[in-house]
């Protein structure tokens, strides 16, 4: 939550310092993007730890610019987070859906020629919307609704960079690569163990088992979310 705090207030200071400078104050662009977005966790848990699952995201945006070579850029997106492993035999992982809010400070190194890049840092907000464990196998599969174990947000840094194809038209196409960083823990271990419930048992011989729809977590788990993602996208002037 620091360096959230700290990033928002190196964004405002590099703003207002520039507020002295050449001025073209006001919104130089808008549009909407979608892509692919590749979730792991940094985690202490097994469960959680299972690799890096496939998922997509998309949303809008919208740019003002203080300066020729700076930025605001607030943006609005569905991300898929989460873990996951899969191999010839089965599939498992751990999907979350989440709504979230970055707001970007972005640098254009230069504002000429046909091809404009763009560099990107800043924090962001998300509210979690869905979150489940799945597995699917030749014999079983099962998805398993783990919302009530999850924390509702989900605080992150985003760093990136995009490279635009400028048109004559109103409307201009670009490529976004992004990584983010996620720095809070977004299991709740005391939710998520008191909302397991049985979902199959049953005995084989002398042996009774049972099946949950989640495990047994400890005191002192966590998984914080990294996610990287390519989008394309489109901006109208």
């Amino acid at each position: 939550m620091k360096l959230f705090v700290n990033a928002m207030l190196f964004m405002l200071l590099a703003c207002a310092l520039l507020q002295a400078g050449e001025l073209i104050p006001g919104i130089t662009g808008k549009g909407v993007k979608i892509g692919v977005a590749w979730g792991s966790m940094n985690t202490n848990d097994e469960e959680f730890n299972a690799g890096s699952a496939g998922g997509f995201t998309a949303g809008a945006f919208l740019t003002y610019s203080f300066s020729p070579k700076l930025a605001i850029q607030p943006e609005l997106l569905y991300v898929a987070k989460g873990s996951g492993h899969a191999n010839i035999i089965y599939s498992s992982g751990f999907d979350c859906g989440y709504l979230e809010v970055p707001v970007l400070l972005k640098y254009t190194p230069s504002d000429k020629g046909r091809l404009k890049p763009g560099l990107y840092f800043g924090p962001a907000i998300s509210t979690l919307l869905s979150a489940e464990l799945y597995y699917d196998g030749f014999f079983s599969d099962y998805e398993n609704d783990v919302k009530d174990g999850m924390k509702s947000l989900d605080v992150s840094i985003i760093v990136g960079g995009e490279v635009e194809f400028r048109s004559a038209k109103p409307v201009s196409f670009f490529v976004d690569v992004r990584y983010s960083l996620g720095l809070m823990n977004t299991i709740d271990p005391a939710k998520w163990n008191e909302g397991r419930k049985i979902v199959d048992e049953g005995d084989i011989g002398f042996i009774h088992w049972i099946d949950y729809d989640r495990p047994l977590l400890a005191d002192d788990a966590y998984a914080k979310n990294r996610v990287f993602s390519i989008s394309i996208g489109a901006k109208f002037k």
